[in-house]
């Protein structure tokens, strides 16, 4: 496991929800697409998915703000969008499991802040990814993300980072057949 690996995509991993918050897309799109590239996928399967991440980041805030009108069918909409961008990343990267479906719906319910959902759709996620194998693996993924995803909406910077990097250590030490990460 190369530890400056998984330092390179922790960084980067924070640094898509910090250009999240900031609106700057085309930069979330690169730095998605810089994690793909470092994984091992070629350009053009990188850039794609980066772009396909970026557009599913920005469909998932027009969700939230039909979310906020009441406009329950258009947030509806707009996350079967969001939904359906992240499984063309999967088709991309040739994953053979889909975890685009559990992605999309933690996102729906960290937005409605229904903690229990988003833990089980981000273990789902996880768990489909690495397999009954890695559990324990999975396990760690999905406390780490919940630790991201807390310490960024606290706006915790250096935390978030920290922990984005534990979840690439505990990833490239098994070495999935396909990442648990769309985003």
């Amino acid at each position: 496991m190369n530890h400056n690996l998984a330092t390179k995509l922790g960084e980067l991993q924070a640094e898509i929800y910090w250009l999240h918050d900031a609106e700057k897309f085309i930069e979330l799109a690169s730095a998605a697409a810089t994690i793909y590239k470092s994984l091992g996928y070629t350009q053009q399967q990188s850039e794609k998915a980066g772009s396909l991440i970026a557009q599913a980041y920005q469909l998932a805030d027009d969700a939230d703000l039909a979310y906020k009108s009441s406009d329950f069918t258009q947030e509806k909409h707009f996350y079967n969008q969001v939904k359906h961008r992240l499984m063309e990343v999967e088709i991309t990267l040739d994953y053979q499991t889909s975890i685009a479906i559990h992605q999309m719906k933690w996102w729906l319910h960290f937005r409605h802040k229904q903690k229990l959902q988003i833990i089980t759709h981000l273990f789902l996620q996880k768990f489909k990814a690495v397999g009954l194998i890695n559990l324990f693996t999975a396990i760690k993924l999905t406390y780490f993300l919940t630790e991201i995803a807390r310490v960024h909406k606290a706006r915790d910077k250096e935390t978030t980072k920290h922990n984005a990097i534990k979840y690439w250590v505990e990833i490239l030490k098994i070495k999935p057949p396909q990442y648990p990460y769309l985003g």
